[in-house]
Formats: C-alpha cells, structure tokens, sequence
C-alpha cells in the first residue's frame, strides 16, 4: 500500500501538470513549470522504481534534461539544444512509461497501484508524443493546420500541441488543429492506435487476473 501512495501522488502531479501545461499562456510560467515538471518526473521516478539499474539510467536522463532545460531558456533557444532537449523527454519519459508499464503488466493481483499506474502510463504516452509533435514542429512549421485567429498571439505554443497530442489519444476528432503533413498524419494515426490498443490490452489483462482468481 506504501508503494500505491507513490503511484497516487504521480498521477495527481500528472494531471496537474496536463492541465496547467494547457491552460497557462504566461511566458514565464510556461518556463517555470517546464522546471518544475522536469523536477517533479525525476523525483516521482526515484520513487516509483525499484530496480537501481533503472534508477541508474532514469535519473541521469531526467538531471540531463533539466539541465539541457535551463539551459535552452538561458541562450536564446538554439535548435541543436531543441532537439536534445526533445530527445531526452523522450528518452525519459519513455523509459518511465515502460518501466511502469512491465511492472503492472507483470502484477498477479489488481489493486490501488495498478490502475493508478495504468492511468498514469497512458497521461505519459500523450506527453510522448506531444513531444514528437513538437519535434516535427521544429523541421516544419506547416505540419499543424489552424486558424490563428483560435490561439492566442496567432501562433501555436508548446501547450497547444500538448492538448493536440491528448485529443489524438483520445480520438475525439479534431476540430480547431488539425495534421496538415504526411509524416504527422502518420504519427496521429500511430498515436490513435497505441491509445486505443493500450486501454484494450490492459482491460483484458485485468480482467484476466480477476477471473483467474476467482477460479482459485
């Protein structure tokens, strides 16, 4: 139950970043809470593992991409250290995700812990993506399609194409940003599909565990 405390506490800081990530629009906060969500993943990933191999290789990547953080906002926003910066959150975040998701994906019993880490696991596959998204964003600058008159200062920020991210996740069908390249159209289809094979794969593992023991 102890350990279901720490899985509570990163869904709860999960969501709460979601939420501010795309509601806030003040530049400063923006960077602010860049810092503080980087900070907050290395520390819930300290938490939540328990192999010190995977400490070993989380905790590093998550003090690089702080680092590479501060100090992309301190120089102007150089591309190379974009692209790091992106590369490392995806690094992070992906071998987070997957950590969490083998270790529930393993559980023999279904508890407090497993849905709330299936939950947070499936928060982390849309900041995954909202990561290569804005990746994409970099190289083309038309791979989104919006109206500008939608968003404010008539361009996108990084908490747009975060909340595009979820809405591809979700399948909820687009409405004010839409894909407009090949190679994003291609990234949403991939997202929409991991989104929906994710939620089904862990809906029959579940209920398999349960079945199973109520069998015994």
């Amino acid at each position: 139950m102890h350990h279901a405390k720490y899985y509570l506490s990163f869904l709860i800081f999960l969501l709460i970043s979601l939420v501010f990530s795309i509601s806030v629009r003040n530049f400063y906060m923006i960077r602010i809470m860049g810092f503080l969500m980087i900070l907050g993943l290395c520390l819930s990933s300290y938490l939540i593992t328990r192999r010190h191999r995977d400490q070993l290789i989380l905790l590093p990547l998550g003090i690089l991409a702080l680092v590479v953080y501060v100090a992309l906002h301190a120089i102007n926003e150089p591309i190379y250290l974009k692209l790091l910066d992106r590369a490392l959150w995806l690094g992070f975040c992906g071998y987070l995700g997957l950590i969490m998701f083998r270790e529930i994906f393993n559980s023999k019993s279904v508890g407090p812990k497993e849905i709330y880490g299936a939950i947070s696991v499936y928060i982390l596959i849309g900041f995954i993506f909202s990561q290569v998204f804005e990746t994409l964003f970099i190289f083309d600058p038309n791979a989104l399609s919006f109206d500008p008159k939608n968003f404010v200062g008539g361009m996108l920020q990084g908490g747009d194409i975060i909340y595009f991210s979820f809405v591809t996740l979700a399948t909820v069908g687009y409405g004010d940003l839409v894909p407009a390249s090949p190679i994003t159209r291609a990234f949403c289809v991939l997202e929409s599909v991991i989104g929906i094979m994710y939620v089904a794969i862990f809906i029959a593992r579940f209920v398999s565990i349960h079945s199973s023991k109520s069998e015994k």
